[in-house]
């Protein structure tokens, strides 16, 4: 009888721990990874999550673009698992897990620290180490070999919304993650309006320390008639995260007036109109939303300058 009371606590205890330790639903990453647990897999469990923060991760670093990755593509994870549910993979110079006019965002755990780590994709095949992802099982260390391009600790709280742009080139010392923070929207915005962020180290440091964004009044490349976006014409270099930590830039918003032909970035200016050098047709507005568009200036091979445009969707998240 004895023996089988202190059978029953221990099942009892166990029990308890795992409905402890069982974590998000839907999309929601269920744990978060200890900061620099020095390459082991094997996340532990956090309490202490209150809420959510939807991350958006952009890929915008030439220097993954090889002849074995033409497309630039890396397999981002969160922790120990893969960005969301539909896979976490994001190609040069577009968001992970993207569609056409969608918030490209996946909700994690807010209220607490995550790793952040990016792999060269396995999803191509090449390797024949498995899918896309499969090195989450080890992140942030060395995956059979595959070293993170970069790896970093974000501590968001809850209800917010955080970008991670991984940037820079290892040529210029500028290569690694590169934090934003976004507006939140618990009100729609009453108007369209443009958030700018400068992704791109190793271009500003080269070009007078900064880049600016503006206006086209047509699609056709190169920009015609260019106007400077308001307060986003000289937006200095960003800072890289270290693997430890992440201090998070906001983004310059801009009204719109009305949705332009098209968007383009350049060398920043502290006054005047920023001189395009890459630009881009504006997306159309997102199904039932207002019309709000970011704007990530990044590297691009060669000393270059691209530009990212993702529609943001400001309705159905709740912040």
């Amino acid at each position: 009888m004895r023996s089988q009371l202190v059978r029953l606590a221990v099942l009892g205890a166990l029990a308890v721990s795992m409905s402890a330790c069982g974590g998000g639903t839907g999309s929601s990453l269920p744990y978060a990874g200890p900061p620099n647990n020095g390459g082991g897999g094997g996340g532990t469990y956090q309490s202490g999550s209150n809420g959510q923060t939807l991350l958006r991760v952009i890929q915008g670093s030439p220097d993954v673009v090889t002849a074995k990755n033409p497309t630039g593509t890396i397999d981002i994870c969160v922790d120990q698992l893969s960005l969301g549910i539909l896979g976490g993979s994001a190609a040069y110079g577009k968001p992970a897990t993207s569609t056409a006019n969608s918030g490209t965002f996946v909700s994690i755990p807010g209220g607490i620290s995550h790793t952040i780590s990016a792999y060269p994709t396995l999803g191509n095949g090449s390797a024949g180490l498995g899918t896309a992802g499969a090195e989450c099982t080890a992140a942030p260390g060395s995956y059979f070999g595959t070293e993170p391009v970069a790896v970093t600790t974000i501590a968001p709280g809850n209800n917010v919304r955080w970008t991670v742009v991984l940037a820079g080139t290892a040529a210029t010392n500028t290569l690694g993650f590169y934090v934003f923070i976004e507006p939140s929207f618990v009100i729609a915005p009453a108007g369209s309006e443009v958030i700018s962020h400068n992704a791109a180290p190793a271009f500003s440091s080269a070009n007078g320390g900064s880049v600016g964004f503006g206006t086209c009044s047509t699609s056709a490349t190169p920009c015609l008639t260019a106007a400077t976006l308001p307060g986003a014409g000289n937006l200095s270099t960003p800072k890289v995260a270290t693997p430890g930590a992440s201090t998070p830039k906001a983004g310059v918003v801009s009204a719109l007036a009305a949705m332009p032909a098209g968007f383009y970035d350049g060398v920043g200016v502290p006054t005047g109109t920023v001189v395009p050098v890459t630009s881009i047709a504006a997306p159309g507005p997102a199904a039932g939303q207002p019309y709000v568009v970011d704007l990530y200036a990044i590297d691009a091979a060669a000393g270059g300058l691209q530009l990212v445009v993702v529609p943001e969707q400001t309705l159905g998240y709740g912040f």
